[in-house]
């Protein structure tokens, strides 16, 4: 039986889910983390031009398919140590065409909707069950409170449910963030609590609020930002 005194650096996977807004790094702290493979479906590699990143770029009306096949190779051995979706967003509506082409719909009705859920719902099971690192990128959206007008951003997932259920897949939750340093130069960060705004977790317990992952406007590692934390706290 796993004990949890068991779970030490040189066997932690995590499994992270980095959402956000365009521009503010979300591929390129994917991409920090060891030895990543990446489903490319956004056409986002080429911010990593140079790097020693392995992908496939998924596009097309076999994109999904190709996805499939790749990853049940994946699942049944798998050279890498960190698996990258990029991103689940762009993703879902693969899928969706995917099913449309089976179905032989134009437009998708409520048994189309009904079997994406159950198949993402799936397909989360099934990646974050590999015993690897593994990052799921997504993009947000602004979702409003009708009662209260309160306003949250939120992972975009299709689905009434799916975008508040879908951190319970995941051991981090971060929410990307790009800015200004007050010289000017660019700040990347990302949240690890949840507020009135933003959904955000970590299991660790050892991160900041907000952590800080660039450097005199250089971005860092940020798989070696968060572990370096995490070695901290075992040392304490």
């Amino acid at each position: 039986m796993p004990n949890a005194k068991d779970l030490k650096i040189d066997n932690l996977k995590l499994k992270v889910l980095p959402y956000g807004k365009s521009g503010t790094g979300k591929t390129t702290f994917a991409c920090s983390f060891p030895k990543p493979y990446v489903f490319d479906f956004d056409n986002g590699i080429l911010s990593q031009r140079g790097m020693d990143v392995d992908y496939d770029v998924y596009s097309g009306v076999a994109a999904y398919q190709k996805f499939e096949e790749k990853l049940r190779t994946l699942e049944s051995e798998c050279p890498y140590e960190t698996i990258v979706l990029d991103s689940i967003t762009t993703m879902q509506e693969y899928k969706m065409n995917s099913i449309l082409q089976v179905t032989r719909k134009k437009i998708p009705t409520q048994y189309e909707w009904m079997v994406l859920i159950t198949d993402m719902k799936d397909l989360f099971t099934r990646i974050t069950s590999m015993d690897k690192h593994v990052v799921v990128i997504a993009h947000e959206m602004m979702v409003q409170d009708d009662m209260t007008g309160e306003i949250m951003f939120m992972p975009v997932v299709y689905g009434k449910k799916l975008p508040a259920q879908l951190p319970l897949w995941f051991d981090e939750v971060y929410r990307m963030f790009g800015g200004r340093t007050k010289e000017g130069k660019p700040e990347y960060t990302f949240s690890t609590v949840s507020d009135t705004r933003y959904v955000a977790k970590s299991r660790l317990e050892c991160l900041e609020p907000l952590m800080t992952w660039s450097k005199e406007g250089k971005k860092m590692s940020g798989f070696e930002v968060i572990m370096e934390k995490v070695r901290g706290g075992e040392k304490k």
